[in-house]
């Protein structure tokens, strides 16, 4: 750790912010590390930037707020994400006491950034014009579904009666470029924003999922975070607006559609549905949960309900070991308790979902690959058995693996973190 004594001087990297009441964002978007902290901290960051030795920044701290900063402690937690360092010399700098050097880029595996995407094109795909016309679609689409309400698809669509190996490959087709097309959306939104994103691969407990890493959206008006969060979800309603506008007009005789299209089309009309209810699964860090924490103004509404749950569990095991959440405000506190409620409530009918749904099919997966193997009967073809079989070990499976990974790392972090506070 850098000397951080009353006469050194301390290099700040340029960083972006962002008010919000007492608090303020602060961000290197070079680097996408965004760290929240007090709003008077900005004054110590500036003092040290226009060059004042640690000692001048604390005095100047001092005669504005009239209290005396633990200003050691602060910079100790800044040089960790990157934010100060150690000057070189001892002339201060117009810019600052000099520039710290610029710590490893922190980039998720398995992602990838759309470099070529300029601000000013992303605001223009996600305008008032572009999302008026959204709007109109969308609409129309409701429209639609009401004057006849059989458009709608019923959990079966998916069970194609005819074709069906052919028709779930192409339903699995269709739904990559609309998770795609979703998740660029986000890209867009973010990049509109003037903040960075890449996509990426995740899990949503034990579900295999597209990811969309916009930590920069932090930094930007509430209005254009609850854009940057809907997005997505709101071209899947256009498409599946789009699809549903194609069956109304296929069932009122403007045109013919083959029954194959009829059966894809409602299948692939099902996948958005599904997707879009799932986007508003607020338990879960989906679309719906980012704009739920930001209209309640909670920065970690999650990772403080899941040390909440935690320390009410330490209780039980007789543990000494509790994460220390004397830092966040008791509002924040309030809205905790309540959402830890909604939290378990939501995690305990997905666990239902993954012994008495998920695993079984699985497992039955796995029977019928033993069958086959040994020359037993089975109600599909090679063909659609093979779809089967890959679908579900590729999607249900990967989410498996990815959960169970997920449960060992946050295990993993959070003793790592308890012992380092018992170490202090």
């Amino acid at each position: 750790m850098a000397d951080y004594s009353s006469d050194s001087l301390v290099a700040v990297r340029p960083f972006t912010r962002r008010l919000d009441g007492d608090s303020a964002t602060i961000g290197d978007l070079d680097r996408e590390v965004f760290l929240a902290i007090p709003v008077e901290g900005l004054d110590i960051l500036d003092a040290l930037a226009e060059g004042l030795t640690v000692g001048e920044a604390a005095r100047r701290y001092e005669e504005r707020h009239d209290e005396v900063p633990d200003i050691e402690d602060f910079l100790a937690a800044l040089e960790e994400e990157g934010f100060v360092g150690a000057a070189d010399g001892t002339d201060p700098q117009p810019a600052g006491a000099g520039t710290a050097a610029a710590p490893e880029r922190r980039t998720a595996r398995r992602s990838w950034a759309l470099a070529g995407l300029t601000p000013e094109t992303a605001r223009r795909l996600v305008g008032r014009p572009v999302l008026t016309a959204f709007g109109i679609v969308i609409a129309l689409g409701l429209v639609a579904q009401a004057a006849d309400p059989a458009i709608v698809p019923t959990p079966g669509a998916l069970f194609y009666t005819d074709y069906f190996g052919v028709l779930t490959w192409a339903t699995f087709a269709c739904a990559l470029v609309g998770i795609a097309v979703h998740e660029f959306g986000h890209v867009v939104a973010a990049r509109a924003a003037g903040v960075p994103s890449r996509l990426g691969i995740g899990n949503q407990m034990y579900f295999m999922v597209a990811t969309t890493d916009m930590s920069g959206i932090l930094l930007a008006p509430k209005r254009r975070r609850y854009l940057a969060f809907m997005i997505g979800s709101i071209l899947d309603l256009v498409s599946y607006s789009v699809l549903a506008g194609v069956q109304w007009g296929g069932r009122h005789g403007l045109y013919e559609l083959p029954r194959w299209a009829t059966l894809l089309i409602g299948g692939v009309m099902l996948t958005y549905s599904t997707r879009v209810v799932w986007q508003w699964f607020f338990f879960l860090r989906t679309d719906g949960y980012y704009v739920i924490s930001t209209l309640l103004n909670c920065r970690s509404l999650m990772a403080d309900t899941q040390d909440y749950l935690y320390n009410l569990t330490v209780r039980f095991r007789r543990s000494a070991h509790r994460v220390d959440q004397s830092g966040v405000p008791r509002r924040e506190m309030r809205i905790v308790r309540g959402f830890a409620v909604f939290w378990l409530t939501g995690r305990l009918m997905f666990l239902a979902l993954l012994f008495t749904v998920a695993l079984p099919l699985l497992w039955k997966y796995l029977e019928q690959v033993g069958l086959w193997v040994v020359g037993g009967g089975s109600r599909f073809s090679s063909f659609d058995f093979a779809t089967v079989v890959i679908l579900a070990f590729l999607v249900d499976g990967g989410g498996v693996v990815l959960w169970l990974r997920s449960l060992y790392r946050g295990a993993r972090a959070r003793r790592a973190r308890l012992a380092a506070a018992d170490a202090v």
